[in-house]
């Protein structure tokens, strides 16, 4: 949720010699990182967004920014419109009651939440770049690219990857449960 790691592991089956079986080894060569690349800065440019839409609307005095009970349902709803949008173009962001009883329905596009993270955007490749960089291999010997982790289903994020390492993203993982699985 706050961070971006991009690791190259090397796979290969190994003949054991005592046990006389082959078994599956696992080498990690690579590792790059950005510490505070992820998709819950997403999430909060999205939530100080739809803040300002609210108090634009001037359906109350107060200022939401000064209600953290209302910024924390704002960041619910972002979360919520965040995933959302990864498969729509667009959505209603709503909160029955964001402040003094007030409604709050707003329309979010997915061009809007990209153009809220267009720096964000830049900055996606470079744990790949990184890791590559660490490992000393360049894209051309890699031969799968598998993603995990919520944010990963962002279709921008895809595209970026995509265009950057030139082969297809394997989709054969739920991108949370293997992000689960992994911190178990």
């Amino acid at each position: 949720a706050s961070k971006t790691t991009a690791t190259i592991v090397s796979y290969q089956l190994v003949k054991d010699k005592v046990l006389r079986e082959t078994l599956p080894v696992v080498q990690v060569v690579g590792v790059g990182y950005d510490r505070t690349l992820g998709g819950l800065e997403m999430q909060l440019r999205l939530r100080d967004h739809l803040a300002k839409a609210f108090n634009d609307m001037k359906k109350t005095t107060q200022n939401v920014f000064d209600s953290p009970r209302a910024l924390a349902k704002l960041l619910k709803e972002a979360g919520r419109v965040k995933n959302v949008l990864s498969a729509n173009v667009d959505h209603y962001a709503q909160i029955e009651g964001l402040l003094d009883e007030q409604d709050f329905k707003f329309l979010v596009t997915r061009e809007a939440l990209e153009g809220l993270n267009a720096d964000l955007f830049e900055r996606v490749a470079n744990p790949v770049q990184k890791a590559l960089d660490s490992a000393g291999l360049s894209m051309e010997v890699i031969n799968q690219f598998v993603l995990f982790g919520g944010t990963t289903r962002t279709p921008k994020i895809q595209e970026i990857l995509k265009k950057k390492i030139g082969i297809e993203l394997a989709k054969n993982l739920n991108a949370d449960e293997a992000a689960v699985m992994g911190a178990v």
